[in-house]
């Protein structure tokens, strides 16, 4: 009897609730009150009867939108844990040895004297610019 009314109680309650309290308004799966990144981006957006319609292609609209990749919080996945989010990793795949090295904004791996070794296997870390290299970044 105890359970029957906890029940109807808890019922009573979830359909007094306002109703933005079940709504998930970036579309990534969280509900908006356990959010933590309520602005997540949107791989296809909503409601192809917008008045922006010009400024999306067809294919940006749907009746179902979709987000990024999110955690149990609603944030963006950050996969190889590089401190940049997967939609915008270029390399989503960093060892730790490459992390802790550094990454550049785009998720690979820091190259600082651009001779196209990265820093963590570099060991000639100031090759000047235009120089050839080999796989270790130092010139030939």
């Amino acid at each position: 009897m105890y359970l029957l009314f906890l029940f109807m109680a808890l019922m009573l309650i979830s359909n007094l609730a306002p109703a933005d309290r079940f709504s998930d308004m970036d579309h990534d799966g969280v509900l908006d009150e356990v959010d933590k990144c309520p602005n997540t981006p949107q791989l296809r957006k909503a409601n192809k009867d917008s008045k922006y319609l010009s400024l999306f292609s067809k294919d940006e609209l749907s009746d179902t939108p979709v987000s990024v990749p999110v955690d149990s919080q609603g944030c963006a996945l950050d996969s190889d844990k590089d401190g940049v989010v997967d939609y915008l990793d270029y390399c989503p795949n960093n060892t730790a040895l490459e992390i802790s090295a550094g990454v550049s904004e785009n998720g690979c791996p820091r190259h600082s004297d651009k001779d196209g070794t990265p820093d963590y296997r570099d060991k000639c870390p100031n090759t000047k610019i235009g120089i050839k290299a080999d796989r270790f970044g130092c010139p030939f």
